[in-house]
């Protein structure tokens, strides 16, 4: 069942990503360094996310104002700003994501409340926060999407046996499933995947070869494996990372074999100098997930490489690490981003273009 999906609903997105851009990066070094854009792509707002419309001409921006800029990927110019304007309370945005066809903007975060102050935050008080549906064109909130209590940290779009779906990680430890109309717009219906045990859920990557059934999730300190359809966990892995893994992402080309590649980044303790400074260095982790070959067989995940570098200090959640398939990209606290080749996991550039 599972290679019929495999073959009916392909991954698409390594297809896109090469077929699709005459101009994608295949050697980054110091012969070939990258080089700073002529343009500029600032807000008074600090800018928490950033996403690309399926065709690669819109790039959408996210920020701590409750604006999301949308910005033409020729030009570098503001297509347009979009604002909950009948949101009473504070929104601040941090991920999105366009349907296939670009016409919506499907955007999450938090939401403040605007009259309550938290004394434990030292902020206002944080509020159930939900999804918001955005007409791209007209600005306007088609929809709101409640489920999760707090901070929603990822979201994700995904046909599966001709239905769309919506995922959403978040903060408050679940991750859910939105079934979505043909339109992408109205709900069908809402589920979680919750253990009761889970306390974080950062991101999801779905598995290539499965037909878009089965994902990744980084949670807490580890990465669990989801079943979409029955919206339940398949298995958990052992913990990467002391304190948390903030980011699972699927690195590589669609395999030939029975396993896929992942790559992980997490924060450390504090363990060291009073509790000020983690003895364990910053990584990234390389994985390979082998399939099982039986019916009932287990999933393997095997430590392929870390990748680091002394000067790499990364001890700070959230931050998102991206790749190419060749070169991985992986943010700083202290704004750099170090640039590791997967392959051999040398710093092949280190790009230091923020403040």
């Amino acid at each position: 069942q599972i290679a019929e999906l495999a073959q009916k609903y392909p991954d698409p997105y390594w297809r896109e990503l090469v077929n699709g851009s005459q101009d994608r990066i295949d050697i980054i070094d110091d012969e070939h360094p990258l080089e700073l854009l002529p343009y500029t792509l600032t807000d008074q707002m600090a800018i928490t996310g950033i996403a690309l419309s399926p065709d690669g001409t819109m790039l959408a921006s996210f920020g701590s104002t409750g604006c999301v800029n949308i910005w033409d990927t020729d030009t570098f110019e503001c297509l347009t700003t979009l604002r909950d304007a009948a949101e009473p309370n504070i929104d601040e945005f941090f991920v999105g994501q366009f349907t296939p066809n670009s016409e919506y903007l499907v955007v999450g975060g938090k939401l403040k409340d605007r009259k309550r102050w938290s004394e434990a935050d030292e902020d206002n008080h944080i509020m159930p926060c939900p999804l918001k549906i955005f007409n791209v064109v007209t600005g306007e909130v088609v929809a709101r999407l409640d489920g999760h209590s707090e901070e929603i940290l990822c979201v994700k779009s995904v046909v599966y046996k001709e239905e769309n779906y919506l995922v959403t990680t978040s903060q408050d430890g679940y991750i859910r499933r939105w079934h979505m109309d043909s339109d992408w717009v109205v709900l069908k219906e809402s589920r979680e995947i919750t253990d009761g045990i889970t306390c974080m859920s950062f991101t999801v990557s779905f598995i290539p070869n499965t037909g878009n059934r089965y994902f990744i999730a980084a949670t807490d300190d580890h990465v669990t494996l989801m079943d979409l359809e029955r919206c339940m966990i398949v298995q958990k892995f052992d913990p990467i990372y002391s304190s948390y893994c903030d980011s699972a992402e699927q690195p590589l080309p669609e395999p030939t074999g029975p396993y896929a590649y992942f790559v992980t980044r997490g924060v450390e303790l504090l363990d060291a100098e009073n509790n000020t400074v983690s003895s364990r260095p910053n990584t990234c982790t390389l994985h390979r997930l082998v399939y099982p070959t039986e019916p009932d067989g287990k999933f393997e995940l095997q430590e392929i490489r870390r990748y680091h570098h002394e000067e790499y200090l990364s001890n700070s959640w959230l931050i998102r690490i991206a790749s190419n398939g060749r070169y991985l990209l992986a943010p700083t606290l202290n704004g750099q981003v170090f640039v590791f080749h997967l392959a051999t996991g040398q710093v092949t550039g280190i790009l230091r273009d923020h403040e």
